[in-house]
Order: structure tokens, then sequence, then C-alpha cells
């Protein structure tokens, strides 16, 4: 799954750099692509990286696509100078404790989608749920998502009655269709993350998947304008739909604008000329950078699947989903697995 993740966001960059060249490049230089294989795991991303850096001069590091591995490559973007845009991984540590003046990110973190599916469900379906995660053994990355949930759902006022960590080869595609076979996604309502199923995969699971409700912010099923065109943009390019990698796309043009704006390639100034920053023609429309995290502010959907497709649902106000700045804080505060029992 990370694998095509990769894959999708290598597609996304590569149309952004294809258009940007064909107009004259950045500041009279056209961009080159150079990508490695980190294998989704911490140690080859960081190698990888420095290479990329020290050997190739590279200017700008968009990656990697897991949270473990995007961490890594932090440190070495961090110890280089060198700006490093996020576009897939999800874990909040990224804008949090693992944040430096470098790093920027459009893809709405654990705390954010947290946020917007505890909103949600509280308003839409009900007061009590349980927490399903990915169970890595890699200490607080993995179950980030499934913690944020948690202290989100309850500070609203819900109450989950239970937690358990799916084993980490577990794949979305197998663990619905085990639900679904026990049936389980017709007894109970579930909902997840924008990393827990690519929309290429849901035709294969178009029945366990009926009625799931998925946060992100991208579908090639959206009639949305933005998005439309640009699925379609990318569709006549690579043959296939898009999906949330299509943040690849905007990181690019972030990095262009604010180059530009610098005059200069100069990685304090460019990170400089970042922040605040606002584009309007983005695959989801106006994004702009928060100075305080780098944290791109943009809107969630809510979609529901019927049938193999993503139909949108409610859309949820960036500014309502990306809670307050906490560079340098424990984003787990007071968290615990401890069963809360409401009398």
């Amino acid at each position: 799954m990370l694998e095509g993740y990769g894959k999708y966001q290598t597609m996304g960059l590569t149309l952004a750099v294809e258009e940007i060249n064909a107009k004259g490049g950045v500041l009279g230089h056209r961009i080159e692509i150079l990508s490695e294989d980190d294998e989704s795991r911490p140690a080859p991303a960081a190698r990888k990286a420095e290479k990329l850096i020290l050997q190739d001069g590279v200017k700008l590091l968009i990656g990697a696509v897991s949270s473990s591995a995007t961490m890594a490559v932090m440190d070495v973007t961090r110890k280089y100078k060198t700006i490093q845009w996020n576009s897939v991984a999800c874990a909040e540590f990224m804008r949090t404790t693992k944040f430096h003046k470098y790093y920027f990110s459009n893809q709405p973190d654990a705390r954010m989608q947290a946020r917007g599916v505890a909103t949600y469900i509280l308003e839409k379906v009900g007061t009590k749920a349980y927490v399903l995660y990915t169970d890595y053994a890699m200490g607080q990355v993995g179950v980030s998502d499934g913690r944020q949930f948690k202290m989100a759902f309850e500070k609203a006022g819900g109450q989950v009655v239970g937690a358990a960590g799916v084993p980490a080869d577990a794949s979305s595609l197998r663990l619905m269709t085990q639900l679904h076979a026990f049936g389980m996604t017709k007894k109970y309502r579930l909902a997840g993350i924008d990393c827990f199923l690519l929309p290429q995969d849901l035709p294969a699971v178009a029945g366990p998947m009926e009625g799931f409700i998925q946060i992100t912010h991208f579908s090639p099923h959206d009639p949305d304008p933005n998005m439309k065109a640009f699925n379609d943009k990318f569709k006549t390019r690579w043959g296939v739909d898009a999906n949330i990698a299509a943040g690849a796309y905007d990181a690019v043009y972030f990095w262009k604008t604010a180059v530009e704006k610098a005059g200069s390639f100069d990685a304090d100034k460019v990170a400089e000329a970042h922040e605040g920053l606002c584009l309007e023609a983005t695959h989801t429309g106006r994004q702009c950078i928060r100075t305080a995290d780098h944290q791109v502010v943009m809107d969630l959907r809510l979609y529901r699947v019927q049938p193999g497709k993503s139909v949108p649902g409610a859309r949820i106000a960036g500014s309502d989903a990306i809670g307050e700045p906490l560079v340098g804080k424990n984003p787990l505060a007071g968290f615990t697995w401890d069963i809360k029992q409401k009398r």
C-alpha cells in the first residue's frame, strides 16, 4: 500500500515539474527529478536523503511516505538546511516535537483527521465508538490515528468503549473483507482516515466497504470543480485517477512560488518565503501555509463509499480541523488507553 502512495506521489510531482519546465522552469533553471526507494524504513530513508542532498545537491525533498521514514528524513533536512515537503505521511509529531523551519506539510495529520471524524460521528452516528488501530512495532508512530481519535472523541463528549490493535501486515483490503465476512460491516457504522484505502482499491472491496465513511482532502469522484479539473489533468497524463498523493503536485508549486518570492534558492530565504503563503489553484482550491507550524490549512471532506466510489458528504473547514499549534509540545499529553466508564 505504501508503495502505491509513493508511485502516485511521484506521478503528481512529475506532472507539476513538466508544467513548470514547459514555462521556463524556476528562476531560469529547469527542474530535474531524482528519486530513491526508502523501503518505508527510517534508516534507508535517512541514508538516501543524505545522499540526495550531499551528492546530488537537491534543493527540495518531497517525502517520504511512511511517517517513520518521513521523520528520519526530517533529521537530515534539519541538519543540512534543506526544504522538505510532506504530502502523504500523517503522524502528528512532524508538526509538534519533530518540527523544524525547513519542514512543510499539506497532508492533514492524525490530529486534524481525528478531530474531523470524531465531530462527524458524534453529530451523525452516535456517542459510542470502538477503535481499531494498526499495531506497528514502532512505538509512537503506529497508533497515532487511534490515539488522536480517542482523545478528540472523549474531549467532545463521546465514549470509546474499547480499542484493539490490528497486525501491521493486515492490509485494509483484508481487514474489511474479514469484518464483512463476520457481519461487522452490517452491524456497525465504520469510519477511517484517508490512508486507510486508496480509491483505486475500492472496486475490489465494493461490498465490504459499502457505507464506510472516510475523511480525506481529495476524491476522484468528487464533483468539486477544483478536484475535477486536477483529476482530469492527472488522468490525461497518466491514464488513471489521482488520490491524496495529489498533494505532491501542490508542494512543487508552493516551493516554486516561495523560491520566486525569495528570488533565491537559499534554504533560509525560501523557508521564510513559504510562511503565510497562499495558493489559489491547488487540487482543492485555495490553500494557505500556517506560519506557526508550516501546516497547510485545507478543508476536509467526509465521503461515503457507495458502491465502489467515494460519494461526498460533510465538509469540515480547515480552520476547524487544524487545531492549535503545538510546536515543541507533546501532542499526546494526558493520553491513556484506559476505558472511561460512564454512569
